[in-house]
């Protein structure tokens, strides 16, 4: 019976060099090499290419399902600060997360693949879909502790604008942060933790929360 944990580590090595090199550009043998495996050891757990590229689309959906960019207290928290802090909050707690590994190399896969594997497009919608939905709790929490002026029934559209010019930074910001972390060794998990941050992004989504904040006073 095949290594499930090899099935897994396989899934990563895709992630880990498609990140560095691009699925498209992304071989079995370079898949392989990441786990130290021959290549023919691949079909052991995956048929095909077009299979392994499936699979890991299936890890990273069931990946991104998981994350809450939201704290599970977020009531307390809405009540204790105002609407600008907790906003700053967690924007901040949702860069972090796709600064890191997994969640990079995931964010990077999925949008790659996004215009060649039909799936992709479902994780993606998924994704947006579930950040509204978790932006909105916050809305809400800081409508109920009266720290915003904001009439419920424009919660989600309110919601789905914040989160749309969200993302957009969020892939701009991303994009400066692989840039910096491409010179180092994929194995080099720490130096690419501590890849120098783009202060000058992290003013800019600053101040575009305090505008909003503000519009909701």
């Amino acid at each position: 019976m095949p290594d499930s944990n090899t099935k897994d580590q396989i899934i990563k090595s895709m992630l880990n060099t498609a990140f560095y090199k691009s699925a498209g550009e992304t071989s079995l043998a370079n898949i392989a090499e990441g786990v130290n495996i021959k290549k023919a050891s691949i079909y052991n757990h995956f048929n095909s290419r077009e299979h392994l590229i499936e699979e890991t689309c299936r890890s990273c959906k069931e990946y991104i399902e998981q994350i809450s960019f939201i704290p599970s207290d977020i009531d307390s928290v809405s009540k204790k600060y105002p609407a600008e802090t907790v906003l700053k909050g967690i924007v901040d707690r949702y860069f972090k997360m796709h600064e890191k590994q997994p969640l990079i190399q995931i964010y990077t896969f999925i949008q790659s693949q996004k215009y060649f594997t039909p799936e992709v497009m479902d994780i993606i919608q998924a994704q947006k879909t579930a950040l509204i939905s978790q932006t909105e709790k916050v809305l809400l929490s800081l409508i109920q502790n009266e720290k915003i002026n904001l009439d419920s029934n424009d919660v989600h559209s309110t919601a789905m604008w914040f989160c749309s010019a969200i993302n957009d930074m969020l892939s701009n910001y991303l994009l400066e942060r692989k840039k910096d972390m491409l010179p180092f060794p994929e194995k080099n998990a720490d130096k690419m933790a501590n890849a120098k941050s783009d202060d000058a992004a992290i003013e800019k989504i600053n101040a575009y929360i305090e505008k909003f904040a503000e519009l909701l006073k």
